[in-house]
């Protein structure tokens, strides 16, 4: 098997992909953020709530916590399919490469869409927030809670 020798258009497409690698992962661990973000702000805005209603829970903490939780899911569902676009983006870099090196076996990124970035296993957290604040204010509301 020969050495490979790479051409001037392959260093260029190589250092392009390790470029929007870097960028994947910036977002990635933005993503990351987010979800941490999103538990702390609920935790203070609860608190904040709950203090200034004079120690009293009210339908305002729930419209709140779940307003905060869909603010952060949108934001992070933003994130992940750039995230996803980018790494279609790497891999048409690697195909260019690829074609003009005879190889055809290459393995690509699902195409990204808005039903995959809303819905997958990484905005769990938001789906489990969710469903807590939404039983919760239910719980609330009939009086099983208050």
């Amino acid at each position: 098997m020969s050495e490979y020798d790479k051409s001037c258009i392959d260093e260029i497409d190589f250092v392009k992909a390790e470029q929007l690698h870097a960028a994947a992962l910036q977002i990635s661990k933005t993503c990351f953020d987010f979800k941490k973000l999103c538990v702390s702000f609920l935790g203070a805005a609860m608190a904040f709530l709950i203090k200034f209603n004079d120690k009293h829970v009210d339908h305002s903490l729930f419209v709140v916590g779940l307003v905060l939780i869909l603010g952060f899911w949108i934001s992070d569902v933003t994130a992940y399919y750039y995230q996803k676009s980018l790494r279609q983006r790497i891999d048409l870099q690697f195909k260019q490469i690829a074609a003009r090196n005879q190889i055809t076996n290459i393995l690509e990124s699902s195409t990204p869409t808005a039903k995959g970035a809303l819905f997958n296993s990484s905005m769990s957290l938001y789906y489990v927030l969710g469903v807590l604040f939404i039983g919760s204010w239910i719980a609330f509301s009939i009086g099983w809670i208050g």
